[in-house]
């Protein structure tokens, strides 16, 4: 169990923290369908987005709705070459994958959201090349399919985030599309642990007899999710001061992971960066903690 943001607690960690910049976010796959995991720190003011969306539509969409601290570049990150984006008629699905039949079919579902309705040829930039990014603490990444690629043409920049959220597929969606073990394996090499999901999305089969089971009691195949990896996640005493100042950041608002939130502000304690009261003071305004001295 985690506690939900609260501009309160966000506001009591900039106070005590004093990071020397915004928690800094990069968003590959910025595509807005729904609200990003990061929204209510960036309304907040405490961070800042730099977002990479390839869709026509959806980058005019973001650009029309900035807000302040956001940068978006209409660009597709991966390995440096030419790409094909399959334009899927439910834009969730756009990839530069193809959309996998056998699953539409064993699933019996999705077949009308991942028809392709148009096919775009572009350039894709490795996210090692991107001059014009400064270092981000979290990578979040949502583009069906091509994780892998960003993480192998970003390996430093990456390789020095502190988290990656990233969208893990159970089972392929599309035709050869890196599952959750081929992230964990890839972004392992870079230092991260997987930490937690965020969500796991279930799916109901549907045939002519499923569809006398209601498909909130009975939809047990693991479908996709969000996945938390974070760096040095069983080595905090590696990262640096300001490194663990945003990480406790992300941890309490975005990530939602609290008492790793406190695991890093007790290592900012032993660097004498905090004191045992700021970290009790924190601890108060989270729901269901004990009294001090209760522990």
């Amino acid at each position: 169990m985690s506690a939900k943001f609260d501009k309160s607690r966000a506001t009591y960690l900039q106070k005590v923290l004093k990071p020397k910049r915004l928690t800094r976010i990069c968003d590959v796959g910025a595509n807005p369908i729904g609200p990003a995991p990061y929204e209510k720190l960036l309304q907040s003011g405490f961070c800042e987005v730099w977002g990479f969306e390839p869709q026509p539509e959806a980058y005019a969409q973001l650009v029309q709705n900035q807000v302040p601290n956001t940068h978006f570049l209409p660009y597709a990150i991966g390995p440096a070459g030419k790409a094909t984006l399959q334009i899927c008629a439910n834009g969730g699905f756009t990839s530069l994958l193809e959309p996998n039949a056998d699953t539409v079919n064993a699933l019996g579902r999705m077949g009308r959201g991942t028809r392709v309705i148009e096919r775009v040829e572009m350039t894709l930039h490795p996210l090692d090349g991107m001059k014009d990014l400064p270092p981000f603490d979290l990578l979040k990444i949502d583009i069906q399919g091509g994780e892998v690629g960003v993480y192998q043409s970003g390996k430093k920049r990456v390789g020095k985030a502190l988290a990656v959220i990233s969208e893990v597929a159970a089972i392929p969606i599309y035709h050869n599309q890196p599952l959750m073990d081929a992230q964990m394996s890839e972004l392992r090499k870079l230092g991260f642990h997987f930490h937690k999901f965020m969500f796991l999305k279930p799916v109901h089969f549907l045939n002519e007899f499923s569809v006398r089971l209601p498909r909130r009691e009975f939809h047990e195949q693991a479908l996709d999710g969000d996945a938390v990896f974070i760096r040095k996640l069983l080595d905090l005493a590696a990262l640096s001061p300001e490194e663990l100042k945003h990480l406790v950041v992300l941890t309490d608002a975005v990530i939602l992971s609290q008492d790793l939130a406190v695991t890093a502000m007790a290592e900012l304690v032993r660097r004498g960066n905090l004191t045992s009261d700021q970290v009790h003071g924190y601890i108060d305004l989270l729901p269901h903690a004990t009294e001090r001295g209760d522990a």
